[in-house]
C-alpha cells in the first residue's frame, strides 16, 4: 500500500491527517534513536541497541561447597559506570571509573543495612548470623560516603550519588562526573 504525501491536494483530509501522524511519529523514533545512541536516554526495549552492544561473559561458578562448577552467563556491564566505561567513545578514565566504583560499593553496602532491634531469642552461632557485622559495615559505608561528599560540591555531590549510586544516567551532566570522579580519585 502506498502512502500518499500529506500535502497533495486531491488527498482526503482524514487521509492527510494520518500521514501527518505517520511522519510525526517516524520523527519522534529516529530523535529517540539518536538520544538512546548518545546516551541522553535509556534504551528501555530488550531487543533495542544498547541490549545488543551488551558483552555477555561466561563464569564459572561454585553454587554451593562441594559441589560441580556450573557455567553461568553474565552481562559485564552491571551498572552505569560500567557502560559509560566499556563503550566505544570511552566516557570515563580508568581512574575515575575506579573511583565511581569504590563509591557505588560504599553506597550499596550503607543501603544494607543490618537489623535496628534485637533478638528474642538466643543468638547461635551457626544461624543467619552477622546482624551486628552488617550493621557496623553499612555504618563504615555511610561514614566513608559522607567523607567523599565532604570533597564534592553539591552539584557534583548529586551527580555522583545520581549516577554512581542511583545509577542514572548522565546525561548533560558528564563533564560535572568527571570533574567529581578526578576528585575523589584523587582525594579520597
Amino acid at each position: 500500500m502506498s502512502v500518499p504525501l500529506a500535502r497533495t491536494p486531491d488527498a482526503p483530509e482524514g487521509e492527510r491527517r494520518r500521514v501527518a501522524a505517520i511522519l510525526r511519529a517516524d520523527r519522534r523514533a529516529r530523535l529517540a534513536a539518536r538520544d538512546i545512541a548518545m546516551g541522553l536516554k535509556p534504551d528501555m526495549g530488550a531487543d533495542g541497541p544498547a541490549a545488543r552492544a551488551r558483552m555477555v561473559v561466561r563464569d564459572c561458578v561454585e553454587l554451593a561447597p562441594r559441589t560441580p562448577r556450573q557455567v553461568v552467563r553474565r552481562v559485564r556491564d552491571a551498572c552505569m559506570l560500567d557502560r559509560l566505561f566499556h563503550r566505544a567513545n570511552a566516557a570515563l578514565t580508568a581512574d575515575q571509573h575506579a573511583a565511581g566504583l569504590r563509591f557505588r560499593a560504599c553506597w550499596l553496602r550503607a543501603m544494607r543495612g543490618g537489623r535496628q532491634v534485637q533478638r528474642y531469642t538466643p543468638h547461635t552461632g551457626t544461624g543467619g548470623g552477622g546482624t551486628m557485622e552488617e550493621t557496623e559495615a553499612s555504618m563504615h559505608a555511610r561514614r566513608a560516603i559522607d567523607r567523599a561528599l565532604s570533597l564534592l560540591t553539591p552539584a557534583r555531590g548529586r551527580v555522583v550519588c545520581a549516577v554512581c549510586g542511583m545509577d542514572e544516567a548522565p546525561g548533560t551532566r558528564i563533564r560535572t562526573l568527571h570533574a567529581a570522579l578526578d576528585i575523589l580519585h584523587e582525594r579520597w
